[in-house]
């Protein structure tokens, strides 16, 4: 391994942070830069998928996750494992269950980790140009990313046609739990007691503050209900911009997550996106073997694009004109076969990826589960009753014969 790389990595959110535990397991030093001075409570990200629990649980965070996972599902006296995703609200999905963990959680607990590891975290610093006196930068600083716009890379894709709304709200009134489509949008309430969703598909948000008062005007169109908010704890809004950068690197600037690629919010595919993302890229960019880190945009690129792919369609399907509900109401019939299921419940969890490794055996390029890779180096084990090299991401490089 190369010792002498070090990474400036932009945006201590939770690929930032777990990119920054993955290069310093492999010896890198790493500073991460963060903008705010402290971690934001705006309401975001409340789930990871069954991939991402087994990949993080490779590396030793199983425990710290599990315990975090309790302890909000027994706050909120529901079980998660009961749910396993949905696409475009239909809730037919199987395969690996849903992990409950919000997105703050998280990031407390890669923050720790990567405290433990030696990484140094600045909060509060703004980054204005990309002289940052690091062999590499990295930004996984959201989908505005100013690591994007300094390094000059091409985002293009398809500008916003909806306001949606997500909240944590005081609520007088009747509005049913779960998720209901109306002539005027989509709302959806729970887990969580008080949180809300909404869409409206009238164009992009206006503006991304959220008064109370245009919440709650929001949530009567769109549900028809007399309902009434009290306060609001917590509000931000999202529309489905959906735009991907055309490569993930230039020279020795890369990007991650969001300020890869933006989409909706459906599925709940976005955060798991970038957290592999991170996987992918860190134990690649610490050898500084510049062909195997243009195997990150090689491999990750096509992974994003099918996500991208898959929320338009599911933007589509969720619209209120009589066109798009009969396809809803089809492609809920389509859920109902074996095979069709399978293969949307794989898409929106990433469980089918397989990644190109030269070896023609079917498990080549598949991740296996199970296996301890905590020091952040890959392993040799048997599969299929053959020796299997094991990347250390968690995907299988080659199977002997």
């Amino acid at each position: 391994m190369k010792t002498s790389v070090d990474v400036t990595v932009v945006g201590a959110g939770p690929v930032g942070l777990l990119l920054a535990c993955e290069l310093a397991l492999q010896g890198v030093r790493t500073t991460v830069l963060e903008r705010l001075t402290a971690q934001a409570d705006t309401i975001k990200a409340q789930m990871i998928s069954g991939l991402t629990r087994q990949m993080l649980g490779m590396r030793g965070l199983g425990p710290a996750i599990d315990a975090a996972s309790e302890e909000e599902a027994d706050r909120l006296a529901w079980n998660p494992r009961r749910s396993t995703g949905h696409f475009a609200g239909l809730f037919k999905l199987d395969g690996l269950p849903l992990v409950m963990l919000s997105q703050q959680a998280l990031e407390r607990i890669l923050e720790a980790r990567a405290l433990d590891l030696g990484v140094e975290i600045r909060r509060g610093v703004e980054v204005t140009d990309l002289g940052l006196g690091s062999e590499y930068v990295v930004g996984c600083d959201g989908g505005r990313s100013t690591v994007r716009r300094l390094a000059g890379f091409d985002f293009p894709g398809t500008g916003p046609t909806l306001t949606g709304y997500q909240a944590v709200v005081d609520l007088e009134g009747d509005l049913p739990h779960g998720w209901h489509r109306t002539p005027r949008g989509v709302h959806a309430s729970g887990p969580l007691q008080g949180r809300v969703m909404l869409i409206e598909y009238d164009g992009p948000p206006a503006t991304r503050d959220v008064t109370r008062e245009a919440l709650e005007a929001a949530l009567r169109r769109v549900s028809g209900r007399d309902v009434r908010i009290t306060h609001v704890h917590t509000a931000t809004t999202w529309t489905d911009n959906t735009r991907q950068a055309t490569t993930y690197r230039r020279d020795n600037v890369l990007l991650a997550g969001d300020a890869a690629h933006v989409h909706s919010p459906f599925g709940g595919q976005g955060l798991n996106l970038g957290l592999q993302d991170a996987l992918n890229l860190g134990w690649k960019l610490a050898t500084g073997d510049s062909a195997l880190i243009d195997t990150y945009t090689a491999e990750r690129h096509p992974v994003a694009d099918r996500v991208l792919r898959n929320t338009l369609a599911q933007v589509a399907l969720t619209r209120p004109d009589p066109r798009s509900r009969e396809l809803h109401s089809l492609m809920s019939d389509l859920l109902d076969l074996p095979e069709v299921k399978a293969r949307i419940s794989a898409m929106v969890q990433g469980t089918d990826i397989r990644y190109e490794t030269g070896c023609d055996h079917p498990l080549a390029g598949t991740f296996l589960p199970g296996l301890d890779l905590a020091d952040g180096k890959g392993a040799t084990t048997a599969v299929d009753g053959r020796e299997a090299v094991v990347r250390p991401d968690g995907y299988i490089a080659r199977v002997g014969r």
